[in-house]
């Protein structure tokens, strides 16, 4: 996988004196600065129908403008950038050049697949844009109503619809590495089990995990909006005789007993430390006696340094969350915490690109 390319030839800088060094930083930010040029790019093309026009086949700039009804001019710009970006691909023809997708871009670029990240430029459309530019108004007053109450998470459920299945290509990895450790602790893909997955979206970390065991079944529960999406996803993988659902909001609880997994992927960020203690309280009333709790999210460490990617994109991604309402990255602390208030304690801990995964039992 080709890495993000440095925009910035920082080999070209000198830094001997003060003000090389103030030149160079200011180099620096000024690269972090244009971060916002590659969804504004990317979410451009989409909007206007590229990636769906070369999903047919290669086009010269001026036959896309042509399809497009485009400007020419600026059309050849777009693709170029788009290329620059390592978003699509191209080849030199006799007059000029071919713009392409690669077959996993198309699976990425056009709805429907299942991988496909549509559902994000369309929440970045909806949300993400002016939630970012009204950042500065969150840090001074917080995630607080006209009332100065403290406030949910911002998203509608029309908001989410469109953002969960757009991050669908989180779970692979994630599920993956928890596989290998509930198979390392015993797991058998022929014995029965059931698997609890709260706040479920499109269920895919629960569906992955029906693949993985053949012999386990899962309930999704999500709201009455979203619970559809996980369905229809489940009959995609082939697991829909396994895979039932379950209309409601998951923190008014009821959600059963006797689930050997309770599965919490991206949920708890979401919450302020008081909602997530009720969370856990429910946990512990659903899960098995020999059961086992999974928290999959973003997680830091009490001191917050940074010394991994994951480490990294949880900061970031906090700052995130603060954009469109309350929730937060918690720490390991605070899970293990939460975890012993129930009588639940942490065993195993694992790394995913962009995640930790939490494994806790009775004590």
């Amino acid at each position: 996988m080709t890495a993000v390319h440095p925009l910035v030839d920082t080999s070209l800088l000198p830094s001997g004196t003060h003000t090389d060094k103030v030149v160079r930083t200011a180099h620096k930010f000024y690269e972090h600065l244009i971060g916002l040029w590659a969804p504004a790019i990317m979410e451009a093309a989409y909007d206007v129908g590229v990636f769906e026009a070369l999903a047919a086949g290669p086009l010269t700039a001026d036959d896309l403008a042509t399809a497009l009804r485009t400007d020419p001019r600026t059309t050849r710009v777009l693709l170029d950038a788009l290329y620059a970006y390592d978003v699509i691909d191209r080849i030199r023809g006799v007059d000029g050049f071919f713009y392409l997708l690669s077959a996993e871009a198309e699976e990425c670029l056009l709805p429907g697949g299942i991988f496909s990240i549509t559902g994000k430029m369309i929440h970045d459309r909806r949300v993400a844009w002016s939630a970012w530019a009204n950042l500065s108004e969150a840090v001074r007053h917080g995630a607080r109503d006209s009332s100065g109450a403290e406030s949910g998470n911002g998203l509608t459920d029309v908001d989410y619809q469109s953002l969960v299945g757009g991050i669908n290509f989180w779970a692979p990895p994630v599920v993956d590495a928890l596989t290998n450790e509930l198979r390392r602790r015993g797991a058998d893909g022929r014995a029965p089990a059931a698997v609890l997955d709260v706040g479920c979206g499109t269920g895919l970390y629960s569906q992955l995990l029906l693949q993985e065991f053949p012999a386990w079944h899962a309930v999704g529960l999500d709201t009455e909006r979203i619970v559809p999406l996980a369905v229809d996803q489940s009959r995609r993988l082939d697991v829909a005789d396994r895979f039932t659902t379950r209309a409601g909001d998951f923190r008014d609880g009821n959600w059963g007993t006797g689930y050997g997994t309770l599965l919490f992927a991206n949920i708890f960020h979401m919450l302020t430390p008081h909602s997530a203690e009720r969370l856990m309280d429910l946990a512990a009333q659903s899960v098995a006696a020999d059961g086992t709790v999974v928290v999959i999210d973003q997680i830091l460490h009490a001191e917050r340094e940074v010394k991994t990617p994951q480490d990294r994109f949880a900061l970031l991604f906090a700052a995130c969350i603060a954009s469109t309402g309350d929730g937060d990255v918690h720490t390991f602390e605070d899970y293990d915490r939460w975890f012993a208030r129930v009588g639940l304690q942490r065993v195993a801990t694992l790394e995913a690109p962009m995640h930790r995964i939490l494994l806790a039992k009775r004590v």
